[in-house]
């Protein structure tokens, strides 16, 4: 079994027990609407979902790729060509560039609608943590080139 179908049945596979966890919290237990861990079904759900639909896609790509090699060698080709990954990392920085100041707005905008000072450091905390990683690496890569 190749890594990539592998994954698929994993990402399956984790899905569907995601979506039947969820379903049994909210047959089993009908109570769970007044407690704290309301959300928790729902959650179950929602990444079940998730998981379940990548999981399908890769086992229905990996099947497509099996039925035509040539398309298959092709499109390995493009994803390890350099043009296509400098494409992609310039995409990334971009997307990165934007973040950065829509994270920095949210900020502002939780602060002035007085919204509750933990929510707020907790944003504050993940802000920095990606500001940080960005230097760590910048600082690494600039030591290696």
């Amino acid at each position: 079994m190749t890594k990539r179908r592998r994954q698929g049945w994993m990402l399956f596979l984790a899905g569907l027990l995601l979506l039947a966890g969820a379903w049994l919290l909210l047959k089993l237990l009908p109570g769970l609407d007044t407690t704290p861990w309301r959300a928790v079904p729902f959650l179950c759900l929602g990444v079940g979902c998730g998981l379940f639909g990548g999981g399908t896609g890769e086992l229905l790509a990996v099947q497509a790729m099996k039925k035509h090699p040539e398309l298959q060698k092709q499109n390995e080709i493009a994803e390890r060509d350099e043009r296509n990954v400098a494409i992609g990392n310039a995409a990334k920085a971009k997307g990165y560039d934007v973040m950065t100041f829509a994270f920095g707005a949210m900020l502002l905008f939780s602060v002035l609608m007085e919204a509750d000072l933990a929510l707020t450091l907790v944003m504050v905390a993940v802000y920095l943590f990606i500001q940080f990683y960005s230097l760590w690496w910048r600082f690494k890569l600039e030591k290696e080139m």
